[in-house]
């Protein structure tokens, strides 16, 4: 008993312990929030009130500056993140490779082999080869016997191992035989005077080629780039025309360097660079001692078939100061092909240095270098009577001897065809000059042909040619053709692609083309991928008449033997004459259609101006003929620039884009019509014969029997410049800018026959002048408000079958005059000349109609007026052109003129119940009033009749808000809305609901606007398209004696509105606010608007909060003493239990 007595007494003082323990730690605790209490809650007040305010400027988060920095943050760390992913991706592909798997390599391997089996047809022939063994050749011996050993029907392969010097000749003449010899690096020194080293015929072949063992392949160096900026007048000589460098050792070529100017478009031009090529000689065949007769690789027929040389690579080349007939000869159906390899340095007394074909046999260059050959004619390549087809390659510094005439710097044919795809003919030279000035019949620097060769340009670059006399780029004549006076067999010129750039004529005309007499050239770019260029040509003749991009040669004594140049789809801008027409210029004996389809744009050229500063040319020294402008020499007779540059009237009124000059014709000699390829107005003014300022309509043309200068008033990104250059490449274009001519024609000088389109009659409708009147009903008619149009019939009748039923179909007819009324109702038309490209009988069919209008206000007149014109026509015969049935037959070509006999008018108005347009009325002979013939009907007093009814338009507006409670109750708060920021006009005032929603938005009453309260438009009478700006304010009502515990919202906010009419009886309105005052009242300028919506409005927050006790105050010494006295009251309990313990002689635990 007594141990559960003590037992239970240990138990009840631990019990008091606790107890203790527990009232002292309540009491230090209330001492301790005693002290920390109140400034705690005072900052959480403040936190709360900066919160609140934070919210009400924001507009409780919608605010679009926040949500701007928020999505910049978050947009920044994603793109960062994107950026970092993006890298390691990098990175793992990068190291992929090293990872490859087995299939995967195998798959890439496959993908290599599948491109190595696609062979071209040549190189399936030659299979047989790769796979026949090779035998060594070592000595002179050994290459005559192997080679004449191979027999017939045999492939073998032959390999050099030393130099060999050898005098005889290899005749390979076993029917079948292939042979490919490599070089290896080493050289064939051929020591015969005039006989062949090889002869290849009946249909043997002989392949050389340079693989050179053991030894990486010969590469050429490129370097020296320079781009060219001759511009103008301005031409540095030494650009064109460069000369190949040959270096040797012992006499034997071991280097070799030529110069490709290189074309590339840009725009409608090009930009020309000049590139340095330099190349270590290796393996060659070099003609060491021969003389002109020599023809080193000699082609023949024997048996009937000739002989094949393909060259793979390796040079063929004669030993300085040594002699050929031709590094390569073919005749008789023989063939050469050029794959590859140099074919260089030949000087020949002969035709053809380089290479030379007769008689049926073909040369196809498909790569390697034909450079620095000479010969009389056709430097680089001389063909008679056969094909040539150039593929791809280069024909470089090849030129004619310094003495004697002659035919084509790089290439010349006779007969036959030339075919030239891709590839370059550039820097070769024509380098004799005659020395008789407007005798320039010789030339062609880069390409010529004649005696009937058909020549066709389809891709490739002729560029960088110099001609001391005529046609640098190309070059193609006739006249001396036996027979060709008929034209069944004439020489003719085919350009569908490429380019023709940056080539010099230096004392003839012709720059990039010289189309000679009794020729056929037609130039059409065969597709907008391979446009024609012909750009950057220079005429430098002091003393013809020009043509920088194309010359066309005519006959002043026979006519019929003038050269004839078509050109299709052309556009020709940006070229420089230093006398008249930049663009075209036509001389004397020269004749000119221009036609609307497949036409031309003539803008934007320039030339001389109203000056005449004019000296004369000294032909001995070729100076002089520098003034302002250049004019021609007169050559056979051919001085009627001087007429030009001595009359007032041609000077001042412009001829920078076209130029014609004649005297003595009564028939015409050229039609030029006032629209331009695509469509557009052309914008021509200039004078006609010397005497008579024009323009021309963008329907009109004009009719030249003498003189004419016209500049275009078109600029380069005018609306109709880009549709002529959109239509041009939509059609295949031809581009003919950035030429000069010393003299005249920029772009095209001809002094022949030249066709701006395709070739057709031209009709010429007579100036016809109408007049109509206008009345609108309802009010005052203004000065050009309604427009008018006048359409020419074509096949088609407007008011027949028309797909809007009750519309005049506009599209079967072509448009040829505009107009508006004047205030008085006044409608007049002058249409002047309307040229067509088909004919009308003896009736002309005009419709004119007024042009709808978008004002739903008004109710326009519909009626159509028929006129019908009973014509005369007279027809003048302007040239004779091949049929594009049958080139050997002519077609006329003539000029219809026709003049008006009768004027009649009908008006047709559609009739719902019929569903057609009926004739209503009609006035069958119109009689003349004045100048003029008025359109208008038996008993009408107008022709058009419009009825006005007024405009009205309206909108409305509901403005909004929105009130927000946070820490209590809502109550019933007011928002004003007002126009002024004092609130004295107050527009509408809402109230919130009690005890509702702690965030309600409210609709005030909605604003209606009318079309009188816009703003008219200058340009708007009726009042469509009016607007106006109007300003609002919102604030919250201040009822704080109401309710004390809330902390009111002292926001404005500016509201603007903006209320449009939008021309169809509606007013739009939109709105947005901005703060223009914070919840404390304090003035804000840094928010921007944001856009009035449902879910955007002007926000007023309030907040509710109770008086905490603050630091210093009553309140907060009695929680001070509060806790003392506890604590007190605490320990004296505790003191009180250890007396008591203590007299109990019990000793504390």
């Amino acid at each position: 008993m007594k141990a559960n007595s003590d037992k239970s007494k240990q138990s009840n003082k631990a019990t008091r312990r606790v107890l203790a323990g527990v009232l002292c730690g309540a009491s230090v605790l209330s001492l301790v929030l005693s002290l920390v209490m109140p400034p705690i809650s005072q900052a959480i007040a403040n936190d709360a009130q900066t919160v609140s305010t934070e919210k009400t400027v924001m507009g409780g988060g919608s605010s679009s500056e926040s949500t701007g920095i928020d999505n910049s943050t978050n947009g920044d760390a994603g793109t960062d993140a994107e950026n970092q992913n993006s890298d390691d991706a990098a990175s793992d592909d990068d190291a992929r490779p090293e990872e490859q798997s087995k299939d995967e390599s195998q798959a890439e391997d496959n993908d290599a082999m599948d491109v190595n089996a696609v062979a071209s047809a040549e190189e399936a022939a030659e299979s047989e080869e790769t796979t026949t063994a090779i035998t060594n050749i070592t000595n002179a011996d050994d290459l005559s016997a192997k080679l004449q050993g191979v027999g017939e029907n045999q492939t073998a392969r032959f390999e050099l191992t030393a130099d060999i010097d050898y005098a005889g000749e290899i005749k390979l003449e076993k029917s079948g035989s292939n042979i490919t010899l490599n070089l290896n690096g080493h050289k064939i020194k051929c020591l015969n005077t005039d006989k062949p080293l090889f002869d290849v015929a009946n249909g043997a072949t002989l392949t050389i080629k340079d693989e050179i063992k053991d030894s990486a392949p010969v590469t050429e160096t490129v370097n020296d780039v320079q781009q060219l900026t001759d511009q103008g007048q301005k031409l540095d000589p030494n650009n064109y025309g460069k000369k190949v460098e040959l270096n040797y050792v012992g006499g034997i070529p071991s280097n070799l360097t030529y110069y490709v100017t290189k074309s590339t478009p840009s725009g409608t031009g090009t930009i020309e660079t000049l590139v340095r090529h330099n190349v270590d000689i290796k393996g060659a065949i070099v003609a060491c001692d021969g003389n002109a007769n020599l023809k080193l690789i000699n082609l023949y027929n024997n048996n009937g078939k000739g002989g094949t040389f393909n060259l793979v690579s390796g040079v063929i080349t004669q030993k300085q100061g040594s002699s050929v007939s031709s590094l390569v000869y073919a005749e008789n159906g023989s063939t050469v092909n050029m794959r590859g390899g140099y074919v260089c340095g030949a000087s020949g007394s002969g035709a053809g240095g380089g290479i030379e074909i007769h008689g049926n046999s073909t040369l196809e260059v498909s790569g390697g270098v034909i450079a620095g050959n000479s010969a009389p004619s056709g430097g680089g390549v001389y063909a008679k009577d056969s094909t040539v087809n150039i593929t791809n390659g280069v024909i470089s510094g090849n030129s004619t001897l310094a003495t004697g005439v002659g035919f084509g710097g790089g290439i010349m044919a006779e007969g036959g065809s030339v075919t030239v795809s891709g590839g370059y003919i550039t820097n070769n030279k024509y380098a004799n000059y005659c020395g008789n000035d407007g005798n320039g019949d010789h030339g062609g620097a880069g390409l010529a042909a004649k005696n009937g060769t058909h020549v066709t340009i389809s891709g490739g670059q002729i560029t960088g040619n110099y001609s001391e006399e005529a046609g640098g780029g190309v070059y193609v004549t006739d006249i001396e053709h036996q027979g060709a006076s008929s034209r069944k067999t004439m020489a003719w010129l085919n350009i569908t692609g490429g380019t023709i750039a940056s080539n010099v004529s230096f004392r003839s005309e012709g720059a990039g083309i010289r189309v000679g007499q009794m020729v056929d050239a037609m130039i059409k770019g065969a597709s907008n991928s391979n446009p024609v260029y012909i750009t950057n040509n220079h005429c430098m003749s002091r003393f013809d008449w020009g043509g920088g991009g194309i010359f066309v040669q005519g006959d002043s004594k026979v006519a019929s033997n003038a050269g004839r140049l078509f050109v299709y789809n052309s556009y020709i801008s940006s070229n420089e004459a230093g006398g008249y027409g930049g663009g075209v210029a036509v001389c004397p004996t020269g004749k000119t259609l221009v036609t609307g389809t497949d036409g031309t744009a003539i803008f934007g050229n320039t030339s001389a101006g109203n000056e005449q500063n004019a000296n004369d040319y000294e032909s001995v020294s070729n100076t002089g003929n520098n003034g302002t402008p250049h004019l021609s020499g007169g050559g056979h007779g051919k001085d009627q620039d001087s007429d030009a540059y001595n009359a007032e009237v041609f000077r001042k009124n412009g001829h920078a884009d076209f130029f014609l000059a004649a005297e003595g014709h009564t028939t015409p000699i050229a039609a030029v019509i006032g629209k331009m390829l695509g469509g557009g107005d052309a914008k021509y003014r200039g004078s006609l014969e010397l005497q008579k300022a024009i323009t021309i309509p963008a329907n009109g043309g004009v009719q030249v029997y003498n003189s004419i200068g016209l500049s275009s008033d078109v600029k380069a990104q005018d609306p109709e410049a880009i549709n002529a250059r959109k239509a041009a490449l939509e059609a295949g274009a031809t581009f003919i800018t950035g030429n000069y001519s010393w003299n005249h024609g920029g772009g095209i000088m001809s002094n022949g026959d030249l066709y701006m389109g395709a070739p057709e009659d031209t009709y010429v409708y007579p100036s016809l002048k109408l007049k109509a009147t206008k009345k609108l009903e309802g009010r005052k008619l203004n000065d050009g408000e309604f427009s008018f149009t006048v359409y020419r019939k074509d096949s088609d009748d407007p008011l027949a079958g028309t797909t809007a039923g009750t519309t005049f179909n506009r599209d079967v007819c072509t448009e040829v005059g505009t107009a508006a009324n004047d205030a008085e109702g006044s409608i007049t038309f002058d249409l002047g000349e309307q040229f067509a490209s088909s004919g009308a009988g003896n009736e002309i069919t005009y419709y004119l109609v007024e042009d709808p209008g978008g004002d739903s206000g008004i109710t326009y007149d519909s009626s159509v007026y028929k006129i019908v014109v009973t014509a005369e026509d007279t027809k003048t015969l302007l040239m004779s052109v091949p049929s594009k049935e049958n080139s050997s037959q002519l077609k006329d070509l003539y000029i219809h003129n026709y003049t008006i006999k009768n004027v009649g008018v009908t008006k047709y108005e559609f009739r719902e119940s019929s569903g057609k347009w009926e004739n209503v009325k009609a006035r069958s002979k119109v009689q003349k009033s004045g100048d003029y013939y008025p359109i208008i009907c038996e008993g009408d007093s107008t022709t058009f009749t419009n009825k006005f009814t007024p405009y009205d338009s309206k909108g409305s507006w509901m403005p909004m808000a929105t009130k927000v409670v946070e820490g209590g109750e809502m109550k019933e708060f007011t928002l004003q809305l007002a126009t002024d920021t004092d609130f004295t006009d107050i527009v509408s005032s809402k109230s919130t609901t009690a005890d509702g929603d702690k965030s309600q938005t409210l609709s005030f009453d909605k604003i209606d606007y009318k079309l009188d309260q816009l703003d008219q438009l200058a340009s708007g009478p009726t009042g469509r398209g009016a607007s106006k700006t109007f300003t609002y304010y919102v604030r919250e009502k201040d009822d704080g004696s109401l309710f004390s515990h809330y902390t009111y919202d002292k926001s404005v906010y500016q509201i603007t509105v903006n209320a449009t009419d939008d021309s169809n009886h509606h007013i739009d309105v939109t709105a947005t606010y901005k703060q223009i005052q914070d919840r404390d009242g304090n003035e804000v300028t840094t928010d921007t608007p944001h856009d009035l919506t449902g879910k955007s409005t002007p926000t007023f927050t309030n907040t509710y909060s109770t008086s905490l006790p603050l630091s210093g105050m009553s309140g907060v010494t009695l929680t001070y003493l509060a806790g003392a006295a506890m604590l007190c009251v605490a320990a004296a309990w505790m003191h009180v239990r250890r007396k008591a313990s203590a007299r109990g002689g019990e000793r504390r635990e």
